[in-house]
C-alpha cells in the first residue's frame, strides 16, 4: 500500500523486514532504497538512489526499470557482494549489475536537487539525502533509535560522530522539515530531537 508523504513524496513500506521505500514524483521517477515487492507500486523507469547496499534496500533494484543506482563509493561492493549486502541472511544471493554512479556531494536530478551527507557508522558509506524540506536518513537514523552498528562493515565510533553531526545540523533547520527514516514511522525534526534517546546523549 501506499501511503502520501505530501504531494510529490509516497512512502512504500516493503519486505522483507519493513523497509521504508521513498517514490518521489520526478521525469523520470526517483527511487530511495527499493524493498522487496516495490514493482507492484511502481511500473516507470527510474533512477535509484541509495542511503546504503544492505539488501532490504537494494532487493527491489531488479524488481523496477532502472536506468541507473547512485551510490556511496564506500557501499559499492554491495551491490555485487551477497556477503557484504546480507541477502544471505534471507537465504538469496542478491547481485546487482546494472548501471550506476557513485555520489558525490550533490546531486541534480530533474527538479530535485540532493545535498549527500556522509553518515558512515551503520555501513562504511551510509548517506543521508538532503532535500526540498525533507532528510531521507536510511539507517543511520530512525525517530526513536539508530541504525545497529554490530556488522563487520559497521563502525560504532564513527556513528557517534555521525550522529552529532546530524545533530548540529537538526538543530539549525526549521523544526517543521520532515525525517523519513529507511524504516518504521517518520515524522518532524522537532519531534525527532524530543523522542530520540541518542541526540538527547549526544547534548551532553
Amino acid at each position: 500500500m501506499i501511503h502520501e508523504i505530501n504531494e510529490i513524496v509516497s512512502l512504500v513500506s516493503t519486505g522483507p523486514i519493513g523497509t521504508n521505500t521513498y517514490i518521489l514524483k520526478n521525469s523520470p521517477v526517483i527511487v530511495i532504497d527499493p524493498g522487496f515487492g516495490i514493482g507492484h507500486h511502481l511500473k516507470e523507469e527510474c533512477v535509484v538512489l541509495l542511503t546504503h547496499s544492505h539488501y532490504d534496500h537494494i532487493c527491489g533494484l531488479n524488481e523496477i526499470k532502472v536506468t541507473k543506482v547512485y551510490v556511496s563509493e564506500e557501499d559499492l561492493q554491495g551491490l555485487g557482494d551477497p556477503s557484504v549486502n546480507k541477502s544471505r541472511f534471507f537465504g538469496n544471493s542478491f547481485v546487482y549489475d546494472g548501471s550506476f554512479d557513485i555520489f558525490q556531494d550533490t546531486l541534480t536530478i530533474g527538479k530535485w536537487h540532493f545535498d549527500v551527507i556522509r553518515t558512515p557508522g551503520h555501513t562504511k558509506g551510509s548517506v543521508v539525502l538532503s532535500t526540498d524540506g525533507m532528510f531521507f536518513t536510511g539507517d543511520t537514523i530512525f525517530m526513536d533509535s539508530i541504525g545497529r552498528t554490530d556488522f563487520p562493515e559497521s563502525d560504532e565510533k564513527k556513528m557517534v560522530e555521525s550522529i552529532k553531526m546530524l545533530l548540529n545540523i537538526f538543530k539549525k533547520v526549521d523544526p517543521d522539515l520532515l525525517v523519513l527514516p529507511g524504516h518504521m514511522e517518520w515524522g518532524k525534526v522537532k519531534e525527532l530531537l524530543k523522542r530520540n534517546y541518542f541526540l538527547r546523549e549526544a547534548l551532553i
